[in-house]
């Protein structure tokens, strides 16, 4: 009854089905898709806690490896901050889950890299122009020109926008007191006397970033997912119901 098509009739299948039911044959093409992740490694990345972020993306790229290898798609990773890391880079194959070796090294790397289009672009080069579901995984502290341009860099892919934040960036910023800031990217500090008013342009500048992502990354194709902490699987799997 799923699928009413009295052409497609298996009857022999029909006569042995013990409820008496009519089955149809469901003719369906299965060929993989490559999966790769596209990670930014630079160094606002390390922002926060200990390797925070990217201990996430870890977890994610795990998650994700295992996702592919059980519908029998090909799973790479590639890295880039200034230009793309080599020495960071999964080949695209099938992987029973994310080697622990790789995933250990990815989780305890101290970024330092600055972040850079042109290595996003270049991993964009990479992928080649076969067809592959990538998740492009960022902080995306990028300038909204810059931000659309490394989504057209990946226009012949499904893109999968995965966005990496910490909460010490802007949620756990005390009300009150002297602050010391830093720009993991050019090494520029700054002392600021945190007071409510400033904290709450702090979250509302993140809001407003939040609403500009949605806004360019459904442009192209796909609003963004907010990759919280910890790695939440079954918040990814709403993401695709309803994206």
């Amino acid at each position: 009854m799923a699928y009413p098509e009295p052409r497609h009739i298996d009857v022999h299948a029909t006569l042995h089905d013990p409820f008496g039911q009519f089955m149809v044959r469901v003719f369906r093409q299965r060929s993989s898709v490559p999966v790769q992740v596209v990670a930014d490694v630079s160094a606002s990345m390390g922002f926060g806690e200990r390797s925070g972020k990217l201990a996430r993306i870890a977890d994610f790229c795990a998650a994700a490896a295992y996702s592919a290898f059980r519908t029998g798609d090909p799973f790479g990773f590639l890295a880039c901050d200034t230009a793309l890391r080599s020495d960071l880079c999964l080949p695209l194959r099938w992987y029973k889950g994310l080697p622990e070796d790789f995933r250990n090294t990815l989780s305890t790397l101290e970024p330092d890299g600055h972040s850079s289009v042109e290595g996003l672009c270049a991993a964009a080069a990479q992928l080649g122009r076969q067809r592959s579901l990538v998740f492009l995984v960022s902080d995306f502290h990028l300038g909204a020109d810059e931000t659309n341009r490394v989504l057209d860099a990946f226009v012949h892919h499904d893109v999968v926008p995965i966005v990496v934040w910490s909460d010490t960036e802007y949620q756990k910023l005390p009300a009150f007191g002297w602050i010391n800031l830093a720009d993991p990217e050019t090494g520029r500090q700054r002392r600021l006397f945190m007071r409510p008013s400033l904290r709450e342009r702090f979250m509302e500048n993140f809001r407003n970033r939040r609403d500009e992502l949605n806004r360019i990354c459904g442009r192209h194709g796909r609003r963004p997912f907010f990759l919280d902490d910890p790695f939440d699987a079954d918040a990814l799997t709403r993401y695709f119901l309803t994206e």
